[in-house]
């Protein structure tokens, strides 16, 4: 290159933000790489941050620069300036014939060691697992992994993965210099419809099934470095220990919430995960089985643009402190109520709750907090064995604008400083 890369990255960034809404530009850029015989797709993958631009090998982002460049104009990505006329014909060459060389399912790996039936090891170079994600073999699972970021793009709303780019390139730089210790992998191979794996135990060979998912459980930051490190140098010869699980959903999210990586997991992602307690049984039954599920974040501030209400954390410490479950079955039982509480209670307030809730921000009828202050509501109605078709009426009586009540609610400390949530809670307490 003629440049460093990090300053098309940069450039292509502000670039791509001007664009990506432009459905006329956006389809200009996909057919500019249709003739590059880049797959269909990665622009907008790229747009909306699923793949980001310090992954892509040197061949790609040359090719991404150019259809970008040929459709917008902008000299400040002009390919011209950052790549010789060598680089740039070869780069078209080379990724033609490098989509024609893609890995599919069913997919043979040798030398595989069988812990149980749930849990294999052996090792595989760097640039195979780069060829796999390359050839969208390898997916990012938001429901076993951290918790998301979400963007807003074309197409609404997306989740995208909380990628630590200064990490990526710090780790790709040491597995560059031959100064990275070899570390682990660990996919997850799964499905509901045909049997993901099969393990020839005479010659140690597992076969990853056709119609199989394979998802990275841990070392996406790892492989992401390894994608950057493997575009500048195609020939980079590190091999990693890979750890091949095949865990349904709820064991996949205890794994790994159970094990330790370089880039730490937000504590209420990590919480999450694991489940623990039994209160958090009864958020996890919330977030699938009741008009909240969505509504419902992982990380310790919900995503306004993403419409969520409240968090996973606020939730449990407020069926804690009032149902106090301490068995599973109690659990269940207190789900089974809270899931029609719930539902009578966004049912009654649509707009506020799944609708528009960015418009009713200011009236706190769902601040974040509010949900402990309703869990609280929930336990008076159970004891007081008042029907639920009531909460609508009684909701409707609160008086939001109370002074104490927004004492609690403003509160700098925020929702998840423990008095102020001992506080919603009490404050519905005595007026149940």
């Amino acid at each position: 290159m003629k440049k460093d890369r990090e300053i098309l990255e940069e450039n292509l960034r502000e670039v791509i933000q001007q664009v990506k809404h432009s459905r006329k530009k956006v389809e200009e850029i996909d057919n500019e790489l249709n003739e590059f015989n880049v797959l269909p797709g990665v622009f907008s993958e790229i747009s909306r941050g699923i793949r980001i631009l310090s992954s892509l090998d040197i061949q790609l982002l040359c090719l991404i620069s150019l259809a970008i460049y040929n459709a917008t104009k902008n000299e400040n990505i002009s390919p011209y300036d950052f790549f010789t006329e060598n680089e740039i014909e070869s780069s078209k060459k080379y990724y033609a014939e490098n989509q024609n060389n893609e890995m599919s399912l069913p997919l043979d790996i040798n030398d595989v060691i069988m812990i149980d039936f749930e849990n294999y090891v052996t090792k595989i170079k760097m640039s195979s697992l780069v060829k796999m994600f390359h050839s969208q073999l390898i997916i990012y699972d938001y429901e076993t992994q951290r918790s998301a970021k979400y963007k807003r793009g074309k197409d609404g709303v997306v989740p995208v993965p909380d990628v630590n780019r200064k990490s990526v390139k710090d780790i790709s730089e040491h597995m560059l210099n031959e100064t990275y210790l070899a570390d682990m992998i660990t996919l997850n191979v799964y499905s509901n419809e045909v049997e993901p794996l099969n393990y020839n135990a005479k010659n140690k060979t597992l076969t990853i099934n056709k119609g199989a998912t394979i998802s990275i459980l841990d070392g996406f930051h790892r492989l992401q470095a390894g994608v950057r490190a493997v575009s500048v140098n195609p020939n980079l010869d590190l091999e990693m220990i890979l750890s091949i699980r095949s865990y349904d959903t709820d064991t996949a999210k205890k794994y790994f919430g159970q094990i330790n990586t370089i880039n730490s997991i937000k504590p209420e992602r990590l919480k999450e995960l694991k489940s623990e307690k039994h209160s958090d049984l009864v958020v996890k039954d919330l977030q699938i089985k009741s008009d909240m599920k969505g509504k419902i974040a992982s990380a310790s501030r919900i995503s306004t643009i993403a419409g969520q209400l409240t968090t996973f954390d606020v939730l449990s410490y407020a069926i804690d402190k009032t149902f106090s479950p301490s068995t599973t079955l109690e659990a269940r039982e207190v789900s089974n109520y809270l899931v029609d509480f719930f539902n009578y209670l966004v049912g009654s307030f649509v707009d506020e709750f799944l609708l528009n809730p960015n418009d009713y921000r200011d009236t706190s009828i769902n601040h974040p907090l509010m949900f402990a202050g309703y869990v609280q509501i929930a336990y008076n109605f159970k004891e007081q064995e008042r029907p639920l078709r009531e909460i609508k009426d009684f909701v409707e009586n609160i008086d939001f604008r109370d002074d104490r009540l927004q004492e609690i609610l403003k509160n700098k400390r925020g929702i998840n400083f423990k008095r102020n949530r001992d506080n919603i809670i009490e404050y519905f307490r005595i007026r149940g």
